[in-house]
C-alpha cells in the first residue's frame, strides 16, 4: 500500500480555511493525504483561535528576516510535500521569486493548487472605484480595470504552473474562466458551539437590531457609506424602534484595522435580527454564511450575472443601493408581524451547501485524488 501524499496549506489563511481543510483530511482522507500548514500572518488568539503547523508573523518582521525565512521555508518544504495548496496568491517565497518557485515545483512534479479569494486578483482600487461609482456601475459603466499589472502576472503564473485554480466567489471566474468555483465553507459544529457559549441578549419584541460590520474599518469596499445613510434614516423614523450595531463606526480609534474580532462578531450575530453584508461587491462571503447559520435575515447585493450560481432556496434578501431602504422597510414590517424563527431551516441550508462534508468534490479534484 502506497503512503499517503503530503499536502501543505499556505501561506495566508483568508477565511479561516486551513484548519477546516486539515480537519477534513484528518477525519476522512487519512489513508490518502496527510496535511500540514504554514502561515506567514497569524491573528492574535483573542481575534479568533485557529492553529497551523508552522507559524511566522512576517508582517511584524523586517525585510531581511522575511527574505531569509521564506527561502528556509521553501527548501524545508520542497522535498517534504507532494501537493502545495496556496491561498490568496501568496506562496512560500517572496513575490519577486514566485515565478522561480512555481517553476521548481513543476520541474519536480509537485501538484500546485492556486486558490484565489478576492482582493488577491480583484484589485482594491477597482473595488473602491466600484463603491464610489456603484450607481453608475449598476447603469452599465464598467470602465475601470479589475486587476493591476502585478495581479495580471500572478494570474499568468497560475495559468502556467498550477494544476488547478480555485476561486471563492464566482465573479472571479470572469478573470480566470477556467477556474473552479468553490464556495466558502463553515465548520458548523464548532460555530454552533461558539454561538451557544454566548449569553442570550435581552430586547423587546418591538425592537429590531440591524448589524453592518465591514471587516476593515479603513478600506471601504462594501458600500458602507450608502448602507449607513439608509440605516441612520430608518433609525430616526418614529414608526420603528431600531438599534444599530456598526462596529466600524463605533471603533474608529482601534489600533487594529479590524472593526471587530471574530468573537465580537459572533456576539453581534446573537443580538441582531438583520445583517447587511455589502452593497457593491456582488456576492456573499463568510460573514453572510455565518449570519445565515445564526438564523438571521441577511441582506446582500448579488450581481445579476452571478445569480445562476446561487444555491436553491437561498435565504439571502438581494438588494442594491437603489432598493436597500425599500427592502429593509418591508423586512422590518414583516418581522414585527411574524417574528419567524428561521434558525433550523437556515442551518440546514448552510449544512447542505456551505460545509465541507456536503461540498468537497472540487477540493478532491484540486488535490488530484478524485
Amino acid at each position: 500500500m502506497s503512503r499517503p501524499k503530503k499536502i501543505l496549506f499556505a501561506a495566508v489563511d483568508v477565511g479561516y480555511r486551513i484548519e477546516l481543510y486539515s480537519k477534513f483530511i484528518r477525519e476522512t482522507l487519512s489513508d490518502k493525504l496527510e496535511a500540514e500548514s504554514l502561515s506567514i500572518y497569524v491573528l492574535p488568539s483573542k481575534h479568533y483561535k485557529t492553529s497551523y503547523t508552522y507559524e511566522f508573523n512576517f508582517y511584524q518582521k523586517n525585510a531581511l528576516y522575511r527574505w531569509h525565512r521564506s527561502f528556509v521555508n521553501f527548501f524545508f518544504c520542497l522535498f517534504r510535500f507532494d501537493i502545495f495548496h496556496f491561498i490568496s496568491g501568496e506562496t512560500l517565497l517572496t513575490r519577486r521569486f514566485q515565478g522561480f518557485e512555481l517553476f521548481i515545483y513543476k520541474l519536480l512534479g509537485k501538484r500546485v493548487v492556486m486558490h484565489f479569494v478576492g482582493s488577491d486578483i480583484r484589485s482594491v482600487p477597482y473595488s473602491q472605484w466600484k463603491e464610489k461609482n456603484i450607481r453608475a456601475y449598476l447603469n452599465g459603466n464598467r470602465d475601470f480595470p479589475i486587476t493591476t499589472p502585478w495581479q495580471k502576472k500572478l494570474i499568468q503564473r497560475a495559468n502556467r504552473y498550477a494544476d488547478c485554480i480555485l476561486v471563492s466567489t464566482p465573479d472571479l471566474k470572469e478573470i480566470i474562466p477556467q477556474a473552479i468555483y468553490y464556495p466558502v465553507v463553515l465548520d458548523l459544529e464548532k460555530y454552533q458551539a461558539e454561538l451557544n457559549a454566548i449569553p442570550e441578549p435581552t430586547k423587546t419584541d418591538k425592537e429590531i437590531v440591524i448589524l453592518h460590520s465591514p471587516s476593515n474599518k479603513k478600506i471601504h469596499i462594501k458600500g458602507t457609506e450608502y448602507i449607513n445613510e439608509v440605516l441612520y434614516k430608518l433609525a430616526a423614523n418614529p414608526r420603528f424602534k431600531i438599534k444599530l450595531i456598526l462596529p466600524a463606526e463605533e471603533r474608529k480609534d482601534r489600533p487594529t484595522n479590524y472593526s471587530a474580532t471574530r468573537y465580537e462578531l459572533f456576539s453581534h450575530f446573537k443580538e441582531a435580527d438583520i445583517v447587511i453584508d455589502q452593497m457593491t461587491i456582488g456576492w456573499y462571503g463568510l460573514l453572510s454564511v455565518e449570519a445565515i447559520a445564526a438564523g438571521k435575515q441577511v441582506i446582500c447585493y448579488i450581481e445579476d450575472s452571478l445569480k445562476t450560481y446561487l444555491y436553491e432556496d437561498c435565504p439571502i434578501l438581494n438588494a442594491d443601493v437603489n432598493t436597500l431602504e425599500q427592502k429593509l422597510i418591508a423586512c422590518i414590517e414583516d418581522m414585527l408581524k411574524h417574528r419567524n424563527n428561521r434558525l433550523k431551516q437556515q442551518q440546514e441550508w448552510v449544512m447542505k451547501h456551505h460545509t465541507i462534508g456536503s461540498n468537497h468534490e472540487p477540493l478532491l479534484q484540486a488535490w488530484g485524488i478524485k
